[in-house]
């Protein structure tokens, strides 16, 4: 058996919503909660709302987003002699 299938969330885990299709938000292993019993996290509110949460919070900047930023804000940059920067336009 697949490793990547031991990972994927079952039919058990239908309507839960930490089911993601591919993966289980909080389980690493949701075969291995099912086993056991029921797994603690179908349907708890508690572990949904603080995933929502953990999700909503800022991001941390990526190197994309500071790279254009930066471009951004040498496009207002005026020259020394007073002529505004063209923007990367050379018509």
């Amino acid at each position: 058996m697949h490793s990547d299938a031991d990972s994927r969330p079952i039919g058990k885990c239908k309507g839960c919503p930490l089911n993601l299709k591919k993966r289980c938000v909080v389980f690493e292993h949701p075969h291995e909660q099912w086993s056991k019993g029921r797994c603690k996290g179908y349907m708890n509110e508690q572990m949904h709302t603080h995933y929502l949460e953990e999700r909503a919070k800022t991001h941390e900047k990526t190197s994309r987003d500071i790279r254009r930023e930066q471009a951004a804000e040498r496009k207002t940059i005026s020259h020394q002699d007073g002529t505004l920067n063209p923007g990367g336009k050379h018509w």
